[in-house]
């Protein structure tokens, strides 16, 4: 493993409160992204995989480690409301709602290429959270 943990870096401002609350709380398995984010790219150029650990951080703060689960291209249309739910989420609205304020708003959301990242928090050599 690196000496340095690849992150997934979120911010209130995008997710809004509630869901930067069910971040902090672990309680987000998912996230959505451009293939020009940090993240994204170092899937695609294989520098993270599944099963490596991540830093997990809300507003330039730590809030724990993940698992890289998995990774995949998706459209708008082919979410539902688990997506959004694993997102943090309670419904599509909110999640689009969060994808303008990442800045989607330019175009019609379908006409983006997103990428689904799923991860799960990091329990610890001894099960415990981190």
């Amino acid at each position: 493993m690196p000496d340095t943990l690849e992150q997934i870096r979120f911010t209130t401002r995008v997710l809004g409160p509630a869901a930067a609350y069910r971040l902090e709380k672990h309680q987000v398995t998912q996230t959505l992204r451009s293939d020009s984010n940090s993240i994204t790219e170092s899937i695609l150029n294989g520098r993270v995989s599944a099963g490596d650990r991540l830093e997990v951080v809300l507003d330039g703060i730590p809030v724990g480690h993940a698992e890289l689960v998995s990774m995949s291209a998706v459209t708008w249309e082919a979410l539902g409301i688990e997506d959004a739910r694993r997102g943090g989420f309670d419904n599509l609205d909110d999640l689009e709602l969060a994808l303008k304020q990442a800045g989607y708003r330019f175009k019609p959301l379908n006409q983006y290429e997103l990428y689904r990242i799923q991860f799960a928090w990091w329990r610890g050599a001894k099960g415990g959270q981190d």
